[in-house]
């Protein structure tokens, strides 16, 4: 494994951060990397500094975003945005270095939701609600203009899952 620095994520991360209001976030403590030589099928994953390490360190929290080369560049633009917005809402509200995880009392971490925040971050980036709201419009009528029609998201075509199945990994076919 090694890892290099990544100033073009960062940035990328900074204009999410930005746009979605995630004023919890300090993006001066938050570290891009790309990690080359993981086996790992993740895209990305997010690494925090624990507290113990924090005192001992006498450092502040921080968090390390790190991208997985070459699955994540082989991703579209869109995708890899929501990537990186899945891995800030891993990040709590307290900052504090630890992780948040997929599923709490009073949040969960899913495709919905990070559907929702990209939708919010996609409308706000561009400025423009109203091509958003139209785009979303003809995506849903029969017969819309494929131009300005936005592609439905890879797990619209899955099928709902009973609370069984979900405790139980999926079979490959």
């Amino acid at each position: 494994m090694r890892w290099v620095l990544c100033r073009e994520t960062h940035n990328r991360l900074q204009r999410i951060v930005g746009v979605l209001g995630f004023t919890h976030v300090d993006p001066a403590r938050v570290f891009c990397v790309r990690g080359y030589g993981s086996t790992s099928e993740a895209w990305a994953r997010i690494w925090g500094l624990p507290s113990l390490w924090q005192q001992v360190l006498g450092t502040r929290p921080a968090y390390v975003v790190e991208i997985i080369e070459p699955e994540f560049s082989r991703l579209p633009q869109d995708d890899q945005d929501r990537v990186l917005i899945h891995e800030l809402l891993h990040i709590p509200r307290t900052f504090s270095g630890a992780i948040r995880p997929h599923r709490t009392p009073t949040f969960r971490i899913t495709r919905s939701t990070v559907e929702q925040y990209y939708r919010r971050y996609l409308a706000s980036a561009t400025g423009r609600r109203n091509v958003l709201l139209r785009a979303e419009h003809s995506r849903l009528q029969p017969g819309a203009d494929a131009a300005t029609a936005l592609p439905p998201h890879p797990s619209a075509a899955a099928p709902p899952r009973s609370p069984r199945e979900r405790r139980m990994p999926r079979r490959k076919p």
